[in-house]
């Protein structure tokens, strides 16, 4: 059975992209078996070149599964990753919370994803879930696109301490 342009995920590349997810899905499972290894044998790297191709297989079975492929864009990536910095200030005020346990407090942030069939809209949207979602103090419980906006959890209010 032959595959058509509507069985394929809106962003995934088609066959060559599936390609390249398998080879860099291989390259990653392999090293990674090697590293946790950490021998040079023969046998041990022929083991790890047939986990990383087994692995690489059902990543990209489950990536064919997928309705869109996420396209985000490097810097939106780097963005994501910016409530890391918040961390430290996140963990104190948590750990004064468990005394006293303050209310907290339902957030929204203006955010237009930009809507699901467009794989980069969609790398947006799903980046902004998980990375909002990085800082210990903050949830997001989801993204309201009629409102434009991002809903998120406050564990502690902390907009008097900024």
């Amino acid at each position: 059975m032959s595959e058509t342009e509507e069985d394929r995920p809106r962003g995934g590349g088609g066959t060559r992209g599936a390609a390249r997810a398998w080879l860099g899905w291989w390259l990653a499972l392999t090293l990674l078996w090697l590293g946790l290894a950490d021998s040079r044998r023969a046998e041990e790297v022929v083991v790890g070149v047939l986990v990383g191709a087994i692995g690489a297989t059902a990543a990209v079975l489950v990536r064919g599964d997928r309705g869109t492929v996420l396209r985000p864009r490097p810097r939106e990536v780097l963005a994501a990753l910016a409530p890391l910095r918040d961390w430290p200030r996140d963990a104190v005020l948590l750990a004064r919370a468990l005394a006293h346990r303050p209310a907290g407090r339902i957030d929204e942030e203006p955010f237009r994803s930009g809507g699901d069939d467009d794989p980069r809209a969609a790398g947006r949207a799903a980046l902004a879930v998980a990375g909002r979602s990085l800082a210990p103090n903050r949830i997001v419980i989801g993204i309201d696109d009629e409102r434009g906006v991002i809903v998120s959890h406050v564990l502690v209010d902390d907009r008097t301490r900024r």
